[in-house]
Order: structure tokens, then sequence, then C-alpha cells
């Protein structure tokens, strides 16, 4: 199973300064100069912004062992989604992670997941299943999203029997 990778954090930091100043190019032309609140506008963004660490694992449900694990970390905003993209030969997981603001430690985490499994029978079409949830965390506080279910939908291999996908997911204050 493969998480494509994604932009950097110095690069995220990049592509916000390049299209927060981009106005700053035009304002000169107008007569009218916007630097300081553009850097004020930068600086609110990156005070609210998050850092978004998630641990994927398949798990081996019947002897509870870590077959597979991949650490992917984000940086975003508040309601702007980070996206898990898992797979494999048989079985393709999907999963976006959107936190939003509540008070100064705590957010709202909406996480949605959607999962394609093959059967393997010929001419079935893939099981689709879809998860949707809102929890209420606070900063820091790690909290555990089964794309699959709890034990409900377990994909059986031959190699490494019944496996579980399990997302951790962490959400912190970015820190440049």
């Amino acid at each position: 199973m493969m998480i494509p990778g994604g932009p950097k954090r110095h690069t995220i930091r990049w592509a916000l300064l390049v299209a927060l100043t981009a106005g700053m190019v035009v304002a000169p032309v107008g007569g009218q100069d916007h630097g300081p609140e553009v850097e004020d506008a930068l600086n609110e963004l990156l005070a609210g912004a998050l850092t978004v660490h998630i641990n994927a694992r398949i798990v081996d449900e019947d002897q509870n062992e870590e077959v597979w694990n991949m650490d992917l970390t984000r940086v975003t905003i508040s309601g702007r989604a980070v996206t898990v993209h898992l797979d494999g030969r048989n079985i393709i997981v999907h999963a976006e992670f959107t936190p939003y603001w509540e008070s100064e430690n705590e957010l709202l985490l909406v996480a949605q997941g959607q999962t394609w499994i093959e059967t393997g029978k010929p001419g079935e079409d893939p099981e689709y299943r879809t998860s949707f949830t809102t929890l209420p965390i606070r900063l820091g506080e790690p909290i555990l999203f089964l794309p699959l279910g709890s034990g409900q939908l377990p994909v059986d291999t031959q190699r490494f029997g019944r496996l579980n996908i399990e997302l951790e997911i962490n959400v912190e204050r970015y820190q440049s």
C-alpha cells in the first residue's frame, strides 16, 4: 500500500507567502500599499495553522500484530482537509480529516472514509463502504480512526490472515 507524498512544511509556507503576497505586486500600480496588511494576514494565518500527524498501520487481527505502518505529517488550516490515500492490490482506502477550531485548545475533527474492497469473485463489483464521524478533540490528543470499522470488515489475506487498518491522528499547533 502506498501513501502519495505531499508538500513539505517549508513548501506550504512558501506557497502561502506567494499566494498572500501576490496582491503586493499589483498594489503599487493602483497607488495603494498593502504590505503591512498582507504581513498581518500571513501572521494570523500561521498563528491558526495546524500540524496533523497520521500514523497509518495495518494490524493482523488474529495475532494483534502490526504488519505495516507509515507516518504522515501535513500542515493545514481550520476547515481545510488532510487526505490519506492507501492503494493496495485488492483494497483502496481514502480518508479525509478536517479540523475546525472550537476554542483556544479544542477542535472539532471531521473524519470521512471511503473503502473499496475487491472480493476476488469474477464479475462481482468491489464492496464499497463509507464512514463519517465528528469528534471533539483537544490539541495533542491522539484519536483512532478505523476506516474498515471495528472488526466488522477485516480483509482476509492468504499471507497474513485477517487484517484491519488503523489511522491514529494527532492534531497540534503548527510550529515554524
